[in-house]
């Protein structure tokens, strides 16, 4: 019975020591202080924050997303594919301009601008014209008549038949390709993945670093709870084996 209970404690012991072990590493978030003096420090990763977020952002920039790998990425065939598709996508969904409805929308624009080249002409062609024929005139007969004049327009100017839509496609996809290949590496510079990275890491509060990093390492964080109760159990044994053949 003696072994028992030793061993039980020692688990319970080896459990606990271990989970605040693991605690301390981000608690206290913020070093409890009286006075000047420190009575509880920091928790580790909270106070190394910093350097965590340098350590982090060099592994991720140099070894899991380098210069090459990113090129690599940004220049292969599947991502040239969505590349392509993307563009044809957008172009596809372009809804094409109603010249008629533009008109419409704006009357007094459209008036000021034909007016004013219309006296331009008359002034330039037929200077006599202008004491017949004034500005205001020409905008009322505009502003009277702008439906007709915007249906007029649309019949002249198809734009269905002016834009091209599949050229366009082509002309774009082929650029987008053209400048992944010759300007990517370009591009890679400018990406400065490690400022990023360090940046984000040091933006998180420490709650949030400690909910990350548990979300990551909780089962490995059980293990060693579980790791030190089994330790703490044959410690307890141990105690009671010495303590019982000391008597």
């Amino acid at each position: 019975m003696f072994y028992l209970i030793s061993s039980f404690v020692g688990a319970i012991i080896g459990y606990i020591t271990n989970y605040i072990a693991i605690k301390m590493l981000f608690r206290p978030y913020k070093a409890k202080k009286l006075g000047s003096l420190t009575i509880i420090p920091q928790g580790v990763i909270p106070k190394e924050k910093a350097n965590l977020a340098k350590n982090v952002a060099n592994v991720v920039q140099n070894h899991l997303l380098d210069k090459e790998e990113l090129h690599k990425l940004i220049t292969s065939d599947k991502f040239k594919t969505e590349i392509q598709n993307m563009i044809s996508q957008k172009i596809d969904e372009f809804d094409m301009p109603n010249i008629t409805e533009i008109i419409k929308a704006n009357p007094q624009k459209i008036a000021d601008s034909i007016s004013d080249f219309v006296m331009q002409m008359i002034s330039s062609k037929f200077p006599f014209a202008t004491s017949l024929i004034s500005e205001n005139m020409i905008k009322n007969m505009v502003l009277e008549n702008i439906d007709l004049l915007a249906n007029k327009i649309n019949a002249i100017f198809d734009i269905e038949k002016i834009i091209d839509k599949e050229k366009i496609k082509q002309n774009l996809q082929h650029e987008a390709i053209k400048f992944l290949e010759n300007e990517s590496y370009k591009v890679i510079e400018n990406f400065e993945i490690g400022k990023v990275v360090e940046k984000k890491v040091n933006s998180f509060d420490e709650r949030k670093l400690e909910d990350m990093l548990f979300s990551l390492m909780d089962k490995h964080f059980k293990f060693i709870n579980i790791a030190g109760a089994f330790l703490g159990a044959i410690i307890g044994l141990i105690q009671a084996f010495v303590l019982l053949n000391l008597k």
